[in-house]
């Protein structure tokens, strides 16, 4: 990451960090934004066996409310761990980018 790139990252909350990086994936593969979020879940569910899909949808099924994902893994305590799976997705990005300035 350059410089003015890593201080505008550095400056997004945690939610917000994961959502560049899955802008970012998605881009980078072009593929549409929301197949970024699928494949995060897939990473998510084959490292630690939890399906975020399965744990969201319940979460709506017993208190009647719906959240994005972002909100549904802060409030779960697993947005770090999701932004740690986000980077490791984007690394090749990340790398690229160091290694053209």
């Amino acid at each position: 990451m350059g410089k003015t790139e890593l201080l505008y990252f550095d400056t997004l909350t945690p939610r917000q960090q994961l959502n560049d990086l899955m802008h970012k994936y998605a881009q980078r593969n072009h593929i549409p934004y929301a197949e970024s979020w699928i494949e995060l879940e897939h990473r998510y569910y084959r490292r630690y066996n939890i399906a975020i899909f399965v744990e969201r949808k319940r979460h709506r099924e017993k208190t009647n409310t719906s959240l994005s994902i972002t909100k549904f893994l802060a409030l779960t305590g697993r947005l770090t761990t999701a932004i740690e799976i986000g980077h490791e997705m984007t690394d090749g990005i990340l790398m690229e980018k160091h290694h053209a300035l």
